[in-house]
């Protein structure tokens, strides 16, 4: 699997990070904060504060993208508010609404449709992490897949709709500066809670009476369905989501 495409989107989420977070170093004080004649008292406490961010409320909107089996081709679109120390919100992608790598997608996987809706709860603690759990739907939708075993075999195409619902729970943090928030889902875990899986035969010559094995191709579209449900339920990793924090 060629990794070029990841890599530069990778650079580009390196860059939005510098732009969002970097500050001038002249900013930062010579003196330690407890001892600058010039802070009184009351200025002094709120800077002081173990309050992770100097807003404690606000909304948050942004795009969501990282190793998750819902998102490798399709970034989310993020919404959520934040109330000290807590934040909600909703995570939604489909492929064929928003895409990056459509020709990749068609190389490896051939026609196909990924995505999924989560709605997410985060508990924060210390300065900027945070406890995540989340409630997930993620399907793929695969069509005119093939099974072709000639001479001896028969030929198929028929289509997969592969569905999962997961519960996921894990850690992450974040961090604003002046023109937005860029938060990262270090490692989510999932645990199953349903899947489903159908299978749409278009047309097929195994159960042809030169043939007959159709049993053959159904064990096919049964390993496939039980694979993408292993797919589906794997866990997520580096899920970076950047955007506004107002």
């Amino acid at each position: 699997m060629r990794l070029a495409p990841f890599k530069s989107f990778g650079r580009l989420y390196i860059l939005i990070y510098f732009l969002t977070f970097l500050q001038p170093v002249y900013s930062q004080s010579e003196l330690p904060i407890d001892e600058d004649p010039y802070l009184d008292p009351d200025g002094i406490k709120a800077l002081s504060s173990n309050q992770g961010f100097s807003e404690n409320q606000g909304i948050l909107i942004g795009i969501l993208y990282g190793l998750h089996p819902a998102l490798v081709f399709s970034p989310a679109l993020s919404l959520g508010y934040y109330n000290e120390p807590f934040a909600v919100g909703v995570e939604i992608s489909d492929s064929d609404k928003l895409e990056f790598w459509s020709k990749q997608k068609k190389e490896w996987l051939g026609p196909s449709r990924f995505g999924g809706s989560t709605v997410f709860g985060k508990l924060f603690f210390g300065q900027n992490m945070y406890l995540v759990s989340a409630y997930e739907k993620r399907f793929a939708h695969l069509t005119n897949r093939s099974y072709d075993r000639p001479p001896k075999g028969g030929k198929a195409r028929f289509n997969l709709f592969a569905e999962s619902t997961v519960a996921s729970f894990g850690f992450g943090f974040m961090d604003y500066g002046r023109i937005g928030f860029m938060s990262i889902d270090i490692l989510r875990w999932s645990m199953m809670l349903s899947q489903s899986a159908q299978s749409e035969i278009l047309w097929e010559t195994w159960s042809s009476p030169e043939i007959n094995r159709y049993e053959d191709l159904q064990d096919n579209i049964q390993t496939r369905k039980e694979d993408w449900h292993d797919t589906l339920d794997s866990p997520s990793t580096l899920l970076i989501t950047v955007g506004l924090f107002f």
